[in-house]
């Protein structure tokens, strides 16, 4: 069995396109660590994963929270979610770049389905990548900021973006031609449940919508609207894991995980679109 870093140098191996955060040069292996022409050395933790931040960013989510997220996961309430994604990518040997991959589940998820596509996820909590590193898939995982990716320009066939404010102008870098991102954001009824627990209304559509036009070309679109039954105990890893909370202490979320509503809606909608 391979160690988590010798999965990591596999996975860099296998997408050809690290470069140094310092100088933007080529990295290459140098017995346990990155190294550029440069002379500039890159660490590889025992852990399986990169740090290219120049200082640590701190983080509201928790190991509490990240404890959750793979319960709900784990509970098939986003399989319809990931599923969509892979209808959206067309046919042939992909590489993926997860860009707020969080603890990594979606490309974990298209990584082992797919033996001959490779991937890199990458995320501004360390937590979340240390989280990542125990899935089984080999992919490259990297703490960094989304703004600022260490990879070449062209280096992925598609960029994953679920949930997270994208960064258009450093996504379009890296995508290689005729590359797409699938962009994931909400739809109306994304966590109704949980948000009427917290008496707020329905999320309102269009913004995040307009914007994607903006900036990109949408060339295949997706819409999954699922309600789960939910157990009292899935109820409350909602409210831990999601990001509504995490304004509220610890004593007000037990207080919403206490109340629990009988379903939760995952509604959100997934567009393939050309930078």
């Amino acid at each position: 069995m391979l160690s988590k870093r010798e999965k990591l140098f596999r996975a860099a191996e296998a997408l050809g396109s690290l470069i140094c955060p310092v100088c933007r040069a080529p990295l290459s292996r140098t017995g346990d660590d990155l190294a550029c022409t440069a002379g500039h050395r890159l660490n590889v933790n025992r852990k399986g994963c990169l740090n290219v931040l120049s200082q640590q960013v701190d983080s509201c989510y928790d190991a509490a929270l990240f404890d959750a997220r793979r319960r709900v996961f784990g509970a098939g309430c986003y399989d319809a979610v990931a599923d969509a994604i892979g209808e959206l990518l067309p046919a042939g040997t992909h590489r993926l770049l997860d860009a707020g991959c969080g603890d990594g589940w979606y490309l974990d998820r298209l990584l082992t389905r797919h033996g001959d596509w490779c991937g890199a996820g990458a995320d501004i909590s360390r937590d979340a990548i240390l989280r990542a590193t125990d899935l089984p898939c080999t992919a490259l995982w990297c703490v960094c900021d989304l703004r600022r990716l260490p990879f070449s320009g062209g280096s992925f066939t598609a960029v994953l973006d679920v949930l997270t404010p994208a960064s258009y102008e450093e996504f379009r870098r890296v995508l290689a031609p005729e590359g797409l991102l699938i962009k994931v954001y909400p739809g109306s009824g994304y966590l109704r449940e949980l948000r009427q627990s917290r008496g707020m209304p329905e999320y309102e559509e269009g913004q995040v919508d307009a914007y994607l036009r903006e900036k990109a070309s949408v060339v295949g679109e997706r819409r999954v609207t699922v309600t789960h039954a939910v157990s009292p105990d899935l109820w409350r890893d909602f409210v831990w894991m999601t990001p509504l909370m995490q304004d509220l202490s610890a004593e007000e979320k037990d207080t919403i995980a206490a109340r629990p509503m009988p379903t939760v809606t995952v509604d959100l909608h997934i567009a393939a679109c050309r930078l």
